[in-house]
């Protein structure tokens, strides 16, 4: 019993190990990582060689996968720009199965005890030094972890039944590869089960031939893990999802017929390499681990067009995507601050010009061109995009009138998302008189009011994106104060007596939304007037 309590404690510290790595290093390159990424992500090469750092800081190719759709997916990055990174973050996960290989035991105990000194001074309170720490810790009790687990490991060849099950198992690759599927897909990590097969086979639990065909099935089932967890993905975010299924599955395909070649046949091949390297078999099982992620990568880059044509193909962006991406921003702009703010006001008005078309789905005889929800996704994601254009302005800029044109585009912002929300909620009040018939008197109210919203938001669209003088003067107009109206327009309905409670609640709230959306778009207005007037008087 005391055997497999250790085994299952140092599973347990291994585990808790790698999460405090992971955490802990992804913390400490949050901000400072997004944005390396961001300009990395221009040239091939660099990305290539942050997904090589990315993936020794995070051990984990598929938290940098899932933060490269993240980013995509927000219109920080584009899709060319990541797939590089993405590919070579495997190889960079090489680094602790390097590590692992190698008796740094001192080294750890070391560690741990500055650690533990450390927190009993209370660092890890520091901001500099917490999530530093944090990683050190893990990386200690990983280790801790290994070594456990190596001492419950060596009495089990002598237990009952053990030595009969490793000599049936030792013929059985297939048996071996899917153990490092399966395992792999419960850990999340091929690396943490390569790591586990390096402690097994120092042990001699496994053969060097059982072991290898543990990491090749580790990479397998790294890649269904990915495939598991992205199946609600679509467009772009897919497309970067198949890209690392595609390097795991490129790996897969080269090592195992040469591995299986080489131990049927004896033709020389990955174990005859690694062995003019290293006699150690731990040390082998390390290179064989970084060796399969080299290939994998190398391979995918070579076959990065095709690779690239087939995903795009299958996963095209979404018409979610394809609204998102703005049209007017790009880093190169913020050279010059003043045609900065020119495209930021330009975008903004691009997002306004979604909310007509929010109304659609609760218009008489409207056709329906774009799904509402797309809509209201794309002009969100395009506004968070300009509100971090503006601080970059704002960063990089202190000229008062220079602020003044950032705070009036910042509290247009503020205005889009507010009418964002409250178009949805109108949309929510009156989708469900939708199946009613239109001879019925309140649903055609209903109508009446959501065919002068569209009419009066498709004006400021046409106001906004030309700026027109004249256009914005009618809009300013047809946006004063109705709050009488709506009034009215309560106190004649509730006066008929055949209205039910549920109307009551639905025209009170449709008919204060619609107060709500023309004040907000007047306020728009009257900033895009003020920041005209702005213009034209220091012209």
């Amino acid at each position: 019993m005391e055997i497999f309590l250790d085994i299952f404690a140092g599973l347990g510290l291994f585990f808790v190990g790698v999460k405090l790595i992971g955490a802990n290093l992804k913390q400490l390159t949050g901000k400072w990582f997004r944005g390396l990424m961001s300009a990395a992500t221009q040239s091939s090469l660099r990305s290539s060689m942050l997904g090589l750092l990315s993936g020794a800081l995070t051990q984990s190719s598929n938290a940098i996968t899932f933060i490269s759709i993240s980013m995509v997916t927000a219109g920080l990055v584009e899709v060319a720009g990541v797939v590089p990174m993405v590919i070579w973050a495997n190889v960079g996960t090489s680094l602790l199965v390097l590590v692992a290989a190698v008796d740094i035991n001192l080294a750890v105990l070391f560690l741990l005890g500055v650690t533990g000194v450390a927190y009993y001074f209370d660092l890890d309170n520091k901001p500099h030094f917490r999530h530093g720490l944090g990683a050190v810790l893990g990386l200690s009790l990983l280790f801790m972890g290994l070594e456990l687990i190596k001492h419950g490991s060596v009495p089990l060849r002598s237990v009952e039944g053990v030595a009969d099950f490793l000599i049936f198992t030792a013929s059985s690759y297939s048996l071996a590869f899917l153990i490092g599927v399966v395992l792999t897909m419960v850990a999340q990590s091929s690396a943490t089960v390569t790591i586990i097969a390096v402690t097994m086979i120092n042990v001699g639990l496994l053969t060097f031939d059982q072991t290898i065909a543990i990491v090749i099935g580790a990479s397998l089932g790294s890649g269904l893990s990915i495939a598991v967890l992205t199946t609600n993905l679509k467009g772009i975010g897919r497309q970067i999802a198949w890209v690392q299924i595609a390097v795991k599955v490129v790996g897969v395909a080269i090592f195992l017929p040469v591995f299986l070649l080489e131990t049927a046949v004896g033709l020389p091949g990955i174990k005859a390499l690694v062995t003019v390297f290293t006699l150690h078999l731990a040390s082998q099982v390390a290179l064989v681990y970084l060796l399969l992620q080299i290939t994998s990568a190398v391979i995918t880059m070579l076959l990065c067009k095709p690779v690239m044509a087939f995903i795009e193909r299958h996963s095209p962006p979404t018409d979610e995507e394809l609204l998102s991406q703005p049209h007017y921003l790009y880093d190169e702009a913020l050279e010059d601050a003043p045609s900065a703010l020119k495209l930021v006001e330009r975008e903004q008005a691009r997002a306004f010009g979604y909310l007509p078309s929010l109304l659609d789905g609760v218009r008489a005889d409207a056709a329906l061109t774009m799904s509402a929800q797309a809509l209201h996704v794309a002009g969100r994601s395009l506004i968070e995009q300009c509100d971090t254009f503006l601080a970059e302005i704002a960063d990089q800029n202190e000229a008062r009138d220079m602020l003044s044109e950032v705070f009036n585009l910042q509290k247009r912002n503020e205005i889009l998302s507010d009418l964002f929300t409250a178009l949805d909620d109108y949309v929510r009040t009156v989708s469900h008189i939708g199946s009613r018939s239109e001879d019925d008197k309140f649903v055609r109210l209903i109508f009446a009011l959501g065919e002068s919203l569209h009419a009066i938001l498709d004006l400021g669209k046409d106001a906004f994106q030309m700026r027109d003088g004249d256009d914005l003067a009618t809009l300013l107009d047809f946006t004063t104060d109705r709050s009488a109206q709506m009034d009215g327009i309560r106190r004649r309905v509730m006066s008929v007596g055949d209205i039910s409670s549920g109307d009551h609640g639905v025209l009170y709230a449709t008919t204060t939304l619609f107060e709500r959306i023309l004040w907000l778009t007047r306020r728009y207005g009257e900033l895009t007037v003020e920041m005209t007037s702005a213009e034209a008087a220091t012209a």
